[in-house]
């Protein structure tokens, strides 16, 4: 195939994940063979938005060494590995799909695949097990489960997705989400605008939007209103703050005072952890939110803030899925949270290597 062509089949894939909404922001990554030595491959970083031709990145299938001046993603081992090993691979997707992402935390055992979906899938679906994003203990537990399958789990960390074109691969993906979300029967994830935003309008206002409408926050009228005002003076750094109340974020108040990061994107995005407040008490607020990009607040539901409205809703879909992750994994014991080392390492290298890039 020419590099071109490779190049323009990665971000036809992109848009269709986008839309399908298994991919989002800087997410995942996509990959297309270009022969037997090279792939080209989603740059680290960068949205799925800003991407060009010219962003997608040429990688040595072999030692990945790569072309021009653009980064090639982290992951870029785990799809040379999927190229090296299975020569009748072309293309790769690596998502971090809601669903998916829930099994591969918990309960993969409980999937159950008809005859016909396992011959679509290549084979069953495997887990690997957990390693460092971009690590080489990541990339070798996603080689060795590649040997057996073309569907892989990846523990804490998505799915990495393998076919002989963009459509098998696409089809895959998509038939991955429906079985798994199948296997988690009774739970499910919530994509419904916030019930409320709040933000610094022009010339400093502050305004409140739900249901209602538009209208200033200088009033508050109800609690969610004024939990609203009170973080916002103890955080005025963060001019979107984004509240929901949702049944999975409901049920897991009912379990625990305090989410911890299970899956890495939410480490990265969200930090090691969000925990409860209770009223609107200032100190209490700024120690909860402290380090942090959300707070849990009882009845009222989840509080997220950013300094963007696109970040701050991109951490309201991460707290939904890890705590989507939590009711399930709770199914089958305790849940296991990555360790606070990793949370840390990954929080604090989001902050300082991707954040400035999106």
């Amino acid at each position: 195939m020419e590099r071109r062509q490779a190049a323009e089949e990665v971000l036809a894939a992109g848009r269709e994940l986008v839309a399908r909404g298994l991919v989002a922001r800087t997410w995942g990554n996509i990959s297309c063979r270009v022969d037997d030595e090279t792939f080209v491959i989603t740059p680290s970083g960068i949205d799925y938005g800003r991407l060009t031709p010219d962003t997608i990145v040429p990688v040595s299938i072999k030692d990945l060494s790569h072309q021009g001046p653009v980064k090639p993603s982290s992951e870029k081992g785990i799809h040379a590995a999927a190229y090296r090993l299975n020569p009748d691979t072309h293309f790769v997707i690596h998502t971090h799909q809601t669903y998916a992402s829930c099994l591969g935390l918990a309960g993969s055992k409980a999937l159950k695949l008809t005859a016909q979906e396992e011959k679509t899938m290549g084979g069953p679906v495997l887990l690997a097990s957990y390693g460092l994003p971009g690590s080489k203990s990541l990339r070798k537990n996603v080689a060795s489960r590649l040997l057996e399958g073309r569907v892989i789990l990846m523990e804490k960390h998505g799915a990495l997705i393998t076919g002989n074109s963009r459509e098998t691969a696409f089809r895959r993906a998509l038939l991955l989400e429906e079985v798994c979300s199948r296997a988690m029967a009774g739970l499910h994830f919530s994509q419904e605008p916030p019930d409320g935003v709040s933000c610094i309008g022009p010339e400093g206002s502050l305004r409140y939007r739900d249901q209602a409408g538009d209208r200033p926050l200088d009033v508050p009228a109800d609690a969610a209103q004024r939990l609203h005002l009170a973080l916002r003076q103890a955080r005025p750094e963060f001019p979107f703050i984004l509240h929901r109340t949702s049944p999975v974020i409901q049920a897991l108040l009912e379990q625990t005072d305090r989410l911890p990061a299970l899956l890495d994107d939410f480490a990265q995005l969200v930090g090691s952890d969000i925990r409860r407040v209770s009223g609107e008490d200032q100190a209490c607020l700024l120690k909860a939110s402290r380090g942090r990009n959300a707070i849990l607040a009882g009845s009222l539901g989840v509080f997220c803030y950013a300094g963007e409205e696109s970040d701050a809703q991109a951490i309201l879909t991460l707290v939904e899925k890890n705590a989507l992750c939590y009711m399930n994994a709770a199914r089958y014991g305790k849940p296991k949270a990555l360790s606070l080392l990793d949370r840390k390492l990954m929080r604090f290298v989001y902050l300082k290597k991707y954040a400035a890039k999106k």
